[in-house]
């Protein structure tokens, strides 16, 4: 992490996270003299940290650290980018990572964890891991699940029928996994970018998605526009 204020939102959700699943939390640092995350640290007594620093290639440090993490977290951008779109370290990162990654961004209610809420981005291919990751964050917060699916206005019928069934598929796999959870389901026919900008959501679920730049539509709509932070899931990797 560097010294903007994206990094640490991002160290402090990081934070939170690890204490809530009672793991240690590995902490890069561009400055390895840094200690105002200090002050986060003292709120969280419990918490275990390990600070590195990210020496001159910081994408590929996060990379490697993916290898033994569950979850990268990263800034939405860095102190180097604080212009419009997602900082230089952001698209690089997740075509790479092993895990899954967040990006922190959003209103400051949702880094917090206020809303309560837990929204998973469905109708792909890649829902079970989606929705797989969704339901730990669920359990862990002991929030309320959401499911959107969105489709754009102009879609066709039998476009609108397969993602109908994609929603279903979705709930049954809930049914299964997770009976405990009842879910709210929103389909929503806008631009993506409309929909996850007005999330009352702590934090959205998504898929990679397509090949371009290594995310599809939804995936990079989040990124650039969620009103909340984004996880962008990854199954776990198969001896690969």
């Amino acid at each position: 992490m560097d010294t903007s204020e994206f990094a640490y939102q991002a160290f402090e959700w990081a934070a939170r996270h690890a204490w809530s699943l009672r793991t240690d939390l590995q902490v890069y640092l561009a400055d390895p003299g840094d200690t105002t995350v200090q002050k986060v640290l003292e709120r969280l007594p419990m918490l275990t940290a390990h600070f590195r620093p990210s020496g001159d290639d910081p994408v590929a440090a996060l990379v490697g650290a993916s290898d033994s993490s569950a979850t990268l977290v990263l800034g939405c951008k860095g102190e180097q980018h604080r212009g419009l779109g997602l900082g230089s370290l952001v698209l690089p990162v997740l075509r790479r990572a092993r895990c899954g990654v967040v990006v922190v961004r959003g209103r400051p209610q949702a880094i917090r964890g206020e809303h309560g809420w837990v929204t998973a981005a469905v109708g792909g291919c890649e829902d079970p891991v989606v929705l797989r990751r969704a339901v730990e964050l669920c359990r862990t917060r002991r929030a309320r699940l959401r499911l959107l699916h969105i489709h754009l206005p102009t879609q066709h019928e039998s476009a609108m029928a397969r993602d109908e069934a994609a929603v279903r598929r979705a709930v049954l796999f809930l049914r299964t996994t997770a009976p405990e959870l009842t879910p709210e389901v929103r389909v929503e026919a806008r631009h993506p970018h409309e929909s996850l900008a007005s999330l009352d959501s702590d934090l959205v679920v998504v898929g990679r998605g397509g090949q371009h730049d290594g995310v599809g539509l939804v995936t990079r709509a989040a990124l650039h526009h969620a009103s909340c932070p984004v996880l962008v899931a990854r199954a776990e990797p198969a001896n690969d």
